[in-house]
């Protein structure tokens, strides 16, 4: 007998054998130690052992891979390549701290969470299918699926017996199978093409209809079965011990996916994007009577998404934000209190299903947990053992099935898992980040730290040890690779970091593994990593510290070279702005005394103007003096034009008076007045204050004239001015007291005096004298 393993019990040694199963061995006495795998043991023989916690041992085989039993020798646990390791040849085991067993195998090694009360009933066949539902019947664990419904040997696989234990399919039945029910003796099949009954490996159809989704029996009556379809409802009757398809209930017409039925017979039916509809039915069950529609509108926080359970006889109803239940006096949805209590108001609650131990088992979000009652009537909460399970379910056919026997199944996407209370796992097991890798990514990569002791030393320490890695600033840019020790689930682990001297505070969790930093500048560095399983569980932290030092052009020389010359540049700058500003002095001065030359220029500009325009108003002034006396002149010439025009007529008159015929005329009187009139018409008095005026208008006209031919007499002087006064012979007649012709002989001998030659016209000269 080749001893294999030997362990201390209670009840003496328990000794290994690799051919022969366990003995005991005690006051000197070995005996045969029965357990329930002893035809495993004895055909596969044994290759190692190692004892576990509570009280299990692990059996190593060459051909069955791992067996767990308890101290009473019953089976806990068959571990072999259906469930998932390499091969099924075990050389050795380890347990680490966290409970989980590493098993060495002939070709690899697999790590096996044995501790944990989760497992995967692997089908390897059908393993990635989506699984709707499941149920133990006579011994038998049947599954729906969207390929159909399967059945397996739950007894045998259970018992460790699973040479040729696989789920095998259920003839008759290749569509999506949504739910399975035990009623009375029966196991039904609600399915995509209708409600089949299931015997072993065989489906009889019951009714052929347009998709069933599940079946519930009404309130005493155990014989009448309601079915909810894509599009109503159907009444099943048991008949002799059968289920009979008895006909299609009126008046109801919505998909009927979810339903219960409560202690006063009405049935509620959800519809995921309506709302909840409750239903009363004829005596005959052959209609429905009575319709009452809950929505957002009667308390809901929304019409879409709502479910309905039974929870002790009480309806209630999973919302987006919480469990509601219908209150008695106002009919108004309102929250559970309990339920509000536990799971709050802000979580999908997707489902609710108790158990027959008092347990109320639920998927709230993505949780999923369990409520046990205590013995005040309190719960106790429970989430921690099912984090796997999160976002596997089937969306919208979350579904859990428990058993009398404690086991409990939960349907998702990949595959059934299974749950057993008996297993007590540790899930806030310290463990710890590792940093794996740290590598230069620029100019080139090149390995700066590694978590493999055959590649690099690992120089990761304590925050406060020396900066051990120097880089030059040609190598900031860095590649941080990270993981951690926790090997549970660990495609869920999440992570944080922080480059201390770079970044201000850490990161958000993400299940980013690696980071990378570019253009790092100068500084020292702290890279701190931490890792968070599924269980929220927080790691010890790692970190790598590093230092990037300056390029060339900031280091201390560089600085000291930059300051003597910004010394230079300073005494440079301060040389040339005096130089600018002497400049800049005289080139003011220089400006200011054009200024004020300009100033001074502008001033006599303004002056001469200003004389300019002085002049300008005198002139105008001169001239409107010139233009009045002008105005007089002419005004008083040609009054006395008109005055000698009448002494002259008078004075005809006068000659024309004949002594001889007129006796009676004063002729002496008359000679007076003749004599009177051509003392006028010779007279010097208008004369003088004429020529006056005229000297003035005229630049000294009569002055210049008599200066410059003394010859001329007054006469010829007058008649000179009335020239000059642009007067015709006709006008200057009577201001001569002459004739025309009179005025024509003057003319002729001024002419002559003014010795002009005889082409020459004597108006034209005197104007322009």
């Amino acid at each position: 007998m080749h001893v294999r393993k030997i362990f201390q019990t209670k009840e003496g040694l328990l000794l290994f054998t690799q051919k022969n199963g366990l003995f005991t061995f005690n006051e000197n006495q070995i005996k045969p130690f029965v357990t329930e795998v002893d035809h495993l043991l004895k055909q596969n023989q044994i290759s190692a052992g190692i004892e576990l916690s509570d009280g299990y041992f692990g059996i190593g085989t060459r051909q069955s891979g791992l067996i767990v039993i308890d101290s009473d020798g019953h089976l806990v646990q068959h571990i072999d390549k259906q469930m998932g390791l390499q091969n099924e040849y075990v050389t050795n085991f380890k347990i680490d701290k966290e409970g989980n067993l590493w098993v060495t195998l002939k070709g690899g090694i697999s790590l096996i969470q044995i501790s944990s009360p989760l497992s995967k009933i692997i089908d390897g066949t059908n393993s990635e299918t989506k699984i709707y539902c499941s149920q133990i019947y006579q011994n038998k664990l049947y599954i729906g699926t969207d390929n159909g419904l399967f059945w397996l040997n739950w007894e045998a696989y259970k018992s460790g017996k699973r040479e040729n234990v696989t789920f095998q399919h259920v003839s008759g039945m290749s569509e999506n199978v949504w739910n399975l029910g035990v009623f009375g003796n029966s196991l039904l099949a609600f399915e995509k093409n209708g409600i089949f009954e299931i015997n072993g490996n065989s489906a009889k159809s019951l009714a052929q209809i347009d998709g069933a989704w599940q079946g519930i029996l009404i309130p005493n009556r155990s014989d009448l079965l309601v079915v909810g379809g894509y599009t109503g409802l159907y009444l099943l009757k048991k008949v002799n011990g059968s289920w009979v398809f008895q006909h299609r209930i009126k008046g109801f017409e919505e998909s009927s996916r979810i339903m219960e039925t409560d202690k006063q017979g009405n049935i509620w039916i959800a519809h995921g994007y309506k709302g909840i509809y409750k239903l009363k039915f004829n005596s005959t069950f052959d209609s429905v009577t009575d319709i009452q529609f809950y929505n957002d509108k009667n308390g809901f926080p929304s019409s879409l998404f709502l479910n309905t359970f039974k929870v002790d006889n009480q309806i209630l109803f999973g919302t987006t934000k919480g469990v509601y239940r219908q209150d008695v006096s106002s009919k108004k949805m309102i929250p559970d209190p309990v339920f509000k209590k536990y799971l709050g108001l802000e979580n999908h609650i997707r489902l609710l299903k108790p158990d027959n131990q008092d347990n109320i088992w639920y998927v709230s979000g993505e949780n999923t947990g369990k409520m046990s009652k205590q013995k005040n009537g309190s719960f106790k909460i429970e989430e921690l053992p099912f984090r796997k399970l999160r976002y596997i379910y089937v969306p919208g056919f979350e579904n859990i099935q428990t058993t009398n026997s404690g086991d409990v199944f939960f349907g998702t996407q990949e595959g059934l898992i299974h749950y057993s209370a008996i297993k007590n796992k540790k899930y806030e097991t310290k463990y710890k980040a590792v940093i794996s890798e740290v590598k230069c990514i620029f100019p080139k990569d090149s390995l700066l730290f590694s978590s493999r002791y055959d590649v690099l030393p690992n120089k990761t320490g304590s925050v406060n040890d020396k900066f051990s890695t120097v880089l030059s600033y040609a190598n900031n840019a860095l590649h941080f690779s990270f993981a951690s020790l926790c090997f549970d689930d660990a495609d869920a682990t999440k992570y944080e970091y922080w480059l201390e001297g770079f970044e201000p505070t850490w990161s958000d969790y993400s299940l980013q593994t690696e980071k990378e930093y570019t253009n790092l500048p100068e500084n020292e560095y702290v890279f701190h990593v931490r890792a968070k399983n599924m269980y929220d569980v927080v790691s010890e932290e790692a970190v790598f510290k590093f230092e990037v030092l300056p390029p060339w052009y900031r280091t201390f020389w560089a600085y000291l070279f930059y300051f003597a010359l910004y010394s230079i540049v300073i005494y440079l700058i301060v040389r040339y702005q005096k130089f600018v500003a002497e400049r800049q002095r005289l080139q003011l001065i220089e400006n200011q005394e054009r200024e004020l030359l300009r100033s001074r220029a502008e001033l006599n500009e303004q002056k001469l103007t200003l004389e300019q325009e002085n002049m300008a108003i005198v002139r105008e002034n001169l001239q409107t003096t010139i233009n009045l006396k002008n105005a007089k002149v002419a005004s008083n010439t040609v009054n006395l034009i008109h005055l000698n025009e009448i002494l002259l007529s008078i004075k005809e008159l006068i000659a024309q008076i004949d002594k001889k015929n007129e006796p009676n005329v004063n002729f002496s009187l008359l000679t007076k007045i003749n004599k009177l009139i051509d003392h006028e018409l010779q007279g010097d008095k208008h004369w003088n204050e004429f020529e006056e005026i005229f000297n003035q208008l005229h630049d000294n006209f009569m002055r210049r004239l008599k200066s410059s031919y003394p010859e001329l007499t007054p006469r010829d002087m007058r008649l000179c001015a009335y020239l000059r006064m642009n007067f015709n012979t006709k006008e200057i007649a009577p201001l001569l007291g002459i004739s025309v012709r009179g005025v024509e002989d003057t003319r002729y001998r001024i002419r002559k005096k003014l010795q002009l030659p005889s082409d020459t016209n004597i108006t034209e000269f005197i104007l322009n004298f």
